[in-house]
């Protein structure tokens, strides 16, 4: 089994609980006993980041972690992207109910941490693309392409978009205007800070029958210095 880490937490004396996004079982808790007592010779706390190969043991409750070696490099994320990642963590932790495998999401999370690594991508695409396909695989994906009645999206045109009802035709004020729905579509960048803050609240509006409408810890880290220009602005 392979997974990524996605939380750990002080668990009784000197253990760890662990939340994993797994290839088999989608988002799998585990427990490391020994993690954090001091001068231990035992395996630390596995690192963020980068695909494990897991082995663990126990029937019942949450297994023990028994080994996690790397199967690839190390990722160093800083700034906005270490920000982002931490953002994908939590959706993930809010939109999976444990140990429930959601076939294909993992290679999707593996991909988004290898964007976030190349400097040229744009983390507000990372974090739009993610988005989108999370409702995919929750059973709540749109044809971003296309209105309801299947009409091609006009980029000059107004829509309001919806779960239930996907992309509907919108000529009032404050619709949102179809250049974002096909860069959303298309993973592309959007250029104007107006545009990326629509279509960062159009996502997070989809996603909170499946995440509910807490803030997000990961915001706090968002830094104040701006990274990019693409992304200065804007927040997860």
């Amino acid at each position: 089994m392979r997974g990524f880490l996605l939380h750990a937490r002080p668990f009784q004396e000197h253990g760890l609980l662990l939340d994993w996004l797994t290839d088999t079982h989608g988002w799998l808790r585990m427990r490391q006993p020994g993690a954090r007592r001091v001068g231990s010779r035992g395996q630390k706390r596995p690192p963020a980041f980068v695909c494990l190969e897991l082995q663990s043991a126990g029937r019942g409750g949450w297994p023990v972690l028994k080994s996690a070696e790397p199967v690839e490099h190390f990722r160093f994320l800083h700034g906005r992207r270490l920000a982002a990642a931490f953002y994908l963590h939590e959706l993930i932790l809010r939109a999976l109910r444990p140990d429930e495998p959601v076939s294909g999401l993992f290679l999707d999370y593996w991909k988004s941490l290898a964007m976030l690594e190349e400097p040229g991508v744009p983390v507000s695409v990372v974090m739009r693309r993610f988005e989108r396909q999370l409702l995919e695989h929750l059973g709540s994906g749109i044809d971003w392409g296309h209105t309801a009645d299947r009409a091609p999206v006009d980029p000059d045109a107004g829509y309001r978009v919806g779960l239930q009802g996907g992309i509907v035709p919108d000529g009032r004020t404050g619709a949102i205007p179809g250049r974002v729905l096909l860069a959303i579509a298309a993973d592309r960048p959007l250029v104007s800070a107006a545009d990326r803050r629509t279509a960062r609240d159009l996502m997070q509006a989809l996603l909170v029958p499946h995440v509910g409408d807490r803030p997000f810890v990961s915001r706090r880290l968002w830094p104040s210095a701006p990274a990019e220009a693409e992304t200065a602005p804007d927040s997860p």
